[in-house]
């Protein structure tokens, strides 16, 4: 079951980040505003909660511009400063983002400069144990989307995400507020608030 086209998802590509979604679903609360960082080019997570949040933006470098109901869509390929309001969004979310990023306290800074105090953003990230697995799936069996795995930069232990926040700290008072990992160890959830 070879993965056909290295750069669309197949049905695990989808299956593992349904499980991913579960893990984030229950930060997204009625009425809320929210962004997604790196949303894809379905835009899946945003688009399922359309009909209980007031406002979503999604952003990535592979989406086009584009608005649904109350969802907007923007291609950002400066993805270290997005186009919205100081403190105007409730939560925003990095699923599968960060591992992505080459200086990811460019992003995470602006991220907390357009959420609320006491907003949150939630993360999740690949631990670094999931590494080998995570390439063996892509580049040996090719079961996942190998263009996805390619772009992965750093893997993230509990120690580089409380460093990264640390270093954040020197300009916004944040508080990771739950860190756990999920799916055997290889995936981390980070829920950090904006104090």
């Amino acid at each position: 079951m070879r993965h056909k086209d290295k750069n669309r998802w197949n049905f695990i590509d989808k299956f593992i980040a349904k499980f991913r979604y579960k893990q984030v679903d229950k930060y997204v609360l009625k009425d809320n505003s929210i962004v997604d960082i790196g949303c894809g080019q379905e835009g899946t997570f945003l688009l399922k909660h359309k009909d209980i949040i007031s406002t979503g933006y999604g952003f990535d470098y592979k989406i086009q511009n584009h608005s649904i109901d109350n969802i907007t869509f923007i291609n950002n390929k400066n993805i270290n400063k997005l186009p919205l309001e100081n403190e105007s969004v409730d939560l925003v979310f990095l699923n599968a983002v960060l591992e992505h990023l080459t200086e990811p306290e460019k992003i995470l800074s602006d991220c907390f400069r357009i959420v609320k105090k006491e907003g949150m953003i939630i993360i999740t990230t690949p631990t670094p144990i999931s590494k080998p697995l995570l390439e063996f799936l892509a580049f040996k069996l090719h079961i996942i989307n190998e263009e996805e795995i390619k772009e992965h930069v750093h893997y993230y232990s509990r120690k580089d995400i409380d460093d990264l926040i640390l270093k954040l700290s020197e300009s916004y008072k944040l508080e990771i507020i739950k860190y756990k990992r999920f799916e055997f160890g290889f995936n981390s959830l980070i829920v950090i608030k904006k104090l």
